[in-house]
Formats: structure tokens, C-alpha cells, sequence
């Protein structure tokens, strides 16, 4: 591979590869409508470097015609650069340019991640996907009349990989659609389909239920609708550099590069970890899997990612079987953004004294901490960051709530 041959050490590299764009292009235009319109291309590059400390981000809104305009704007200014291993340099940060779109499979909507190396990739898929689509301007388009298949190979064909987005998600996920993924993605094709992405109401230990995801590396990351949002969970890789090349090697284990730990939510955070009753307005309690309402087996309920997997896994058992793969751990992480009585005015001075968001929860000392922000919350942010703060789970789109400490 271009530029992975370098003779510079490996070095620790944080990556959040799931972040929307809100607005986009010139005089521009929203691109997510759910996302926040300060979710800029520059914004997102300053907000990642600047603030979070990430090396590696991924913004999967970035075919999008708006998108592609600011791209080639920032490239002509000299502000981002194309890298030889792949990926746009922006000062110590890099951005992998990407695409989420929407296969339906049999009735269900099932989004994919689609990333590339550069902008020729990009483009080549931004005209091959034109056709497919009703509004090029909106992120996360539905494909029309294109299979999960099509778009893996289309992807491929242009140098790309493709990664099925919050795997479990209730409602616009791979298995939610179906409970396999072969059933969704042919197998045949998994060579370019390097990693799954667990999404914010699972981590690994629930995902390594399912004997067929042992064929696949989990990643973690913030599916940001805000600025505040990204890098909520993040991926600690081991690289030569920062690009889209050391990145695939990290996820192949290859050549010494690896995913050294996933960082995220407490499944219980997620805003479906449990199955919630729409017609009661409330979590069904209960041994999982809870599949129907207590209440009335008739009202509508929205099957949370616990019980999905749970009842899945039961499926699964006998049909395939569960490759040897040692996982890198998954450290529950409560983002700064969550800690109780933290504020903004606490992050402001925080981000003073340390410099990032990354080396709050990496490198900061609680004697530290306390002489910024008082042992109080130096004590919260040490418990956030080791996951040990109690929290509420969440279910049927409310996420989770952190009360006190644990």
C-alpha cells in the first residue's frame, strides 16, 4: 500500500469515523436535518484537532454536492492536502472522505458506511450513486432499486470499503433487517466490508453473542449530530501515520498496526438498549429477550439492541460457527459532555489547562484535574472516563441518564 511502508514508529492514533455534516456548500444548504448547522466541514476539522484531539475523522456526509464543493474549496485554498496513504491532511489530522446511504432490504432500510481514499473515489461514487437518488444534497440518500451487494461492489470498484453502520439500531440497521449478515451482505463480498460498527446501545461483550460477527472487527464512533457529539465514541488505533491505508491495516491487524481499544458509551446509555412499548410510553423490564409489551402482546414496541441481540443469538447457535479472534477491550467511557455539574465553563477550563478533550481522559491526573476544576469533579470525570458512574438505561430513542457516582 502507498505510504504504509515508512520508516516512522507506530503511534497511538484516536478515530471517530462516523460524523455528519449539517450544512454544506456555497451559499449553502442543509445536509443532515436532524444534524446542527454549525456541523460545517471547517468546523468539524477544527472541532476534531483543535478540541478533541482525534487523528483520524471521518465525515460520511462528504458526497453530498455541497460537500464536494467545500471540499475542493478547502483543497484550491491549501487548508486540507491530499495524503500519498490516503486521506486529507488537515495539520495533524486527517479526513477520510465518505458516504452513508440507504439499501432497502426486503422492506427494511438497512445504512451503510461507505469511506475512500481520496476525492477521485469519492466523486467516481458521488456520479455512480446520482442516478440511484432523489436529492443529492441530503445526507444518508436512499438508493433506489440497489442492493447492500451493489453498493459494496460499487464501492470497491473505486478503491473504497464499505462498513454497515450502528449494526443493531432498530430501525435503519443490518440486523435489524434481517438476523444475519450474510443475508444482508453476501459473504463473498466481506473482503471489502473490513469492519462492523456496534453503534451507541452495544459494545463487544454483547456483540460477540452473535458467533457470525466473530468474522468481523468492531469499531465505535460518535454518529455526531453536533459538534459536542463527536468523539463520544472513538477508536484507539495503532499506526504509522494517520491514514486511510494504516487505517485498513489496523483493522486487517496488519504489519503491527491493530485496534489497541474501543471507547464508548455504556450500552445502557444508548437510546435503544432495551425494548420500549410505544402504546404504554415506557422500557419493558425483564430477562432478556423481552420481544412484546407485558402488558398487551398487541401494542407496538420498539425492540432494544439487548433484546435483539439476545434473541439472535439464540437463532444463530448451530448455524455458523464462531471464528478464534482475540478482541482489544472495550473501556466503558462516559464522555465528558455527560459528567454531572461538569458544564461548559468546567470543559472551558479543562480544555485550558490540557489541551483536549483526548488528553483529559488519556493523560490527565486526578491531582490535576482537582486543581482545575476541584476534587469534586475531578473525582467525576476520573469515574467518567473508567465508566463507573451509575446510570439509567435508556430505550425507545431517549438515551440513557448518568445520576451520581457509582
Amino acid at each position: 500500500m502507498p505510504g504504509s511502508g515508512a520508516a516512522e514508529p507506530l503511534q497511538v492514533v484516536y478515530a471517530d469515523l462516523h460524523v455528519h455534516l449539517g450544512w454544506a456548500g456555497d451559499p449553502g444548504g442543509g445536509v443532515k436535518i436532524a444534524a446542527a448547522r454549525d456541523l460545517t466541514l471547517a468546523n468539524i476539522l477544527a472541532e476534531a484537532r483543535d478540541r478533541k484531539g482525534l487523528g483520524l475523522v471521518g465525515v460520511i456526509d462528504a458526497a453530498t454536492s455541497g460537500a464536494l464543493q467545500d471540499l475542493e474549496r478547502l483543497l484550491a485554498q491549501g487548508l486540507v492536502a491530499e495524503r500519498p496513504g490516503g486521506g486529507l491532511a488537515y495539520g495533524g489530522l486527517t479526513l477520510i472522505p465518505g458516504a452513508e446511504v440507504e439499501v432497502v432490504h426486503r422492506g427494511k432500510p438497512v445504512h451503510l458506511l461507505c469511506y475512500f481514499r481520496g476525492l477521485d473515489g469519492l466523486r467516481a461514487f458521488a456520479e455512480w450513486q446520482a442516478p440511484r437518488v432523489r436529492n443529492r444534497h441530503l445526507s444518508t440518500q436512499r438508493h433506489h432499486g440497489t442492493t447492500a451487494a451493489d453498493v459494496v461492489e460499487a464501492v470497491a470498484d473505486r478503491g473504497g470499503v464499505v462498513i454497515p453502520a450502528h449494526i443493531f439500531t432498530p430501525h435503519k440497521a443490518t440486523l435489524a433487517a434481517a438476523p444475519a449478515v450474510s443475508e444482508v451482505i453476501p459473504p463473498e463480498l466481506w473482503a471489502s466490508v473490513p469492519a462492523v460498527e456496534l453503534g451507541l446501545s452495544a459494545d463487544t461483550a454483547l456483540a460477540d453473542e452473535l458467533p457470525e460477527l466473530s468474522r468481523f472487527p468492531f469499531v465505535t464512533n460518535s454518529d455526531a449530530h453536533s459538534l459536542g457529539r463527536i468523539g463520544r465514541e472513538y477508536n484507539q488505533l495503532l499506526l504509522r501515520e494517520p491514514s486511510f491505508d494504516e487505517w485498513l491495516l489496523a483493522l486487517r491487524e496488519e504489519g503491527g498496526r491493530r485496534i489497541l481499544a474501543n471507547f464508548g458509551l455504556d450500552p445502557r446509555l444508548g437510546k435503544y438498549h432495551r425494548t420500549f412499548c410505544e402504546d404504554c410510553g415506557r422500557k419493558v423490564e425483564g430477562d432478556p429477550p423481552v420481544l412484546r409489551c407485558p402488558v398487551d402482546p398487541g401494542h407496538r414496541v420498539v425492540l432494544g439492541v439487548l433484546d435483539r441481540i439476545r434473541h439472535y443469538a439464540a437463532w444463530q447457535q448451530g448455524r455458523f460457527v464462531r471464528a478464534e479472534r482475540v478482541r482489544p477491550p472495550y473501556v466503558h467511557q462516559v464522555p465528558l459532555s455527560f459528567v454531572p455539574g461538569l458544564g461548559r465553563k468546567g470543559m472551558a477550563r479543562l480544555l485550558a489547562a490540557f489541551g483536549t478533550e483526548m488528553a483529559v481522559l488519556h493523560a490527565a491526573e486526578e491531582a490535576d484535574l482537582a486543581a482545575v476544576v476541584g476534587e469534586r469533579l475531578a473525582r467525576l470525570v476520573v469515574l467518567a472516563r473508567q465508566g463507573r458512574l451509575a446510570i439509567e438505561s435508556g430505550g425507545g430513542g431517549i438515551y440513557g441518564r448518568v445520576s451520581a457516582a457509582d
